[in-house]
């Protein structure tokens, strides 16, 4: 039994130092895969605790190649799992921030639980995500987004790799990826499709230096804002470090959630485009407007949610989100 799991018999957590501790042994490879499936088990049926989570978060940052951007920015993202296989809302609500002058900075990564990550949707809608740091610092100072492949920052967190499969559950590993930003970015629009996870997230992420953070889920199962159910939606502050219910209000959609599911990547490009070229359904485009104005909201574009959605939904119109994109994929790739 390695010292990590002796620590979780006798205490069953971590202190914030025996996490940061635990995490840069597997990071540096001096955790062996079946040790760490061990640590798996004795923490499975719970979430992490704060601590836990701020101690792996320090110690993944160490270990990461940051980006040098101006962190005064944006990146919404959710952490999967909620197994809808619905397009990527996300990454599509992203590029519309961008157009609306918000600087974006996603972090993101291929395909773990749905369809395709954002990571397979960029690249498919011709974007080149493997940018090294420098690469990325400049396609974000010409465009004002940029898209971070998690490989290329965190590459040692495929140390944990083989014993994530053989344990063949979800772990903190699952959730830490929104955490660890390499461009530390200080407004983050995160969705959860489970409350308790959501509250987690929320109160780790601006403990560990965010400005202001936006928690979305629905009713409905979805790690984003749904057209087809009551939305739950809290921000976090460093002066409300717990959260606080916010009042978002959008007209729900009587159609259902097939329009807005695919089967593969190319399906999730497809929409996407469709949507930049005022082509999409509106059930498609307006999902995405609503997650896009709570991006807007969460950096603080916009009074309320109302002008953020008009602000969102003119970006599409006007064929602005289009042009960022656009901008994205030329500049990512060079030329």
């Amino acid at each position: 039994m390695s010292e990590f799991a002796k620590i979780l018999k006798e205490k069953n957590q971590f202190s914030k130092g025996e996490a940061y501790a635990m995490q840069l042994a597997i990071l540096e490879g001096k955790l062996k895969t079946n040790d760490l499936v061990e640590v798996f088990q004795l923490m499975d049926g719970r979430l992490p605790t704060i601590d836990e989570m701020n101690g792996i978060i320090e110690a993944t940052r160490k270990s990461m190649t940051a980006v040098e951007v101006d962190n005064n920015a944006l990146d919404i993202v959710g952490t999967g799992g909620d197994g809808l296989k619905t397009f990527n809302i996300s990454t599509a609500a992203a590029i519309i921030c961008a157009a609306c002058d918000v600087p974006v900075v996603k972090h993101g990564n291929r395909s773990a639980s749905s369809r395709c990550g954002s990571a397979d949707v960029l690249e498919a809608l011709g974007v080149n995500i493997i940018m090294n740091s420098d690469e990325c610092a400049r396609c974000f100072a010409i465009t004002g987004m940029v898209f971070l492949f998690a490989p290329m920052f965190h590459p040692a967190l495929r140390n944990a790799a083989e014993a994530r499969t053989q344990f063949g559950k979800r772990t903190y590993f699952n959730i830490l990826g929104p955490l660890v930003n390499p461009g530390r970015v200080s407004y983050q629009t995160l969705g959860a499709f489970d409350p308790n996870v959501a509250q987690l997230i929320g109160e780790t992420s601006i403990k560990s230096g965010a400005e202001h953070v936006w928690m979305v889920r629905s009713n409905d199962g979805m790690d984003e804002l749904s057209l087809f159910s009551l939305p739950d939606v809290k921000s976090f502050t460093k002066e409300s470090p717990k959260g606080k219910a916010v009042k978002v209000s959008y007209n729900l959609s009587k159609k259902n959630m097939e329009e807005i599911q695919v089967n593969d990547v190319n399906e999730s490009a497809e929409i996407i485009g469709a949507i930049f070229r005022n082509e999409g359904t509106e059930v498609q485009t307006q999902t995405v407007v609503i997650n896009a104005a709570a991006g807007l909201m969460t950096y603080g574009s916009e009074k309320s949610f109302e002008d953020a959605m008009l602000k969102a939904e003119e970006a599409v119109k006007s064929g602005a989100a289009m042009k960022k994109l656009m901008q994205l994929v030329h500049y990512s790739n060079h030329e």
